[in-house]
């Protein structure tokens, strides 16, 4: 009987600490487009460090959303000069509140589909894809 509950308490400690690592530090997510074409593609796992969203460069992948999550590429960081329309634009590296927190940095994602500009609050963290497409011959 002791021998049970030890089993018992190990497997639920081991369970609760499984599912912080998940919700705080290291997740896998699933790419539901081929929007990355050709790094990713629909169905490709990436392993996605919420550790370091904070390190967020150009040419990174990164998962972002509240809700629902995307897979994009960072095309452009806080300070770049992007051009819409025939208009140039600087993506600003501060809220507009003035706070100086980098967690208010703003990105501007790229995939083939879309672009968008988030902030460093949307970014869920850098991803890497786990699975690497051989060539067929």
């Amino acid at each position: 009987m002791l021998n049970a509950l030890k089993f018992i308490v190990s497997l639920a400690v081991a369970i609760v600490l499984m599912l912080i690592v998940r919700a705080y530090a290291f997740t896998i997510c699933t790419t539901t487009s081929d929007n990355l074409i050709p790094g990713l593609r629909r169905g490709d796992k990436v392993f996605v460090n919420r550790l370091q969203k904070s390190s967020v460069g150009r040419g990174d992948l990164v998962v972002f959303g509240d809700s629902v999550l995307s897979i994009s590429r960072v095309a452009a960081v806080g300070g770049d000069t992007i051009e819409i329309g025939g208009e140039s634009f600087i993506v600003t590296d501060h809220c507009s509140d003035g706070c100086g927190c980098g967690a208010c940095r703003n990105y501007l994602l790229a995939s083939d589909a879309d672009s968008v500009i988030v902030t460093g609050n949307e970014i869920v963290g850098k991803a890497y894809p786990l699975k690497l497409r051989m060539k067929k011959e």
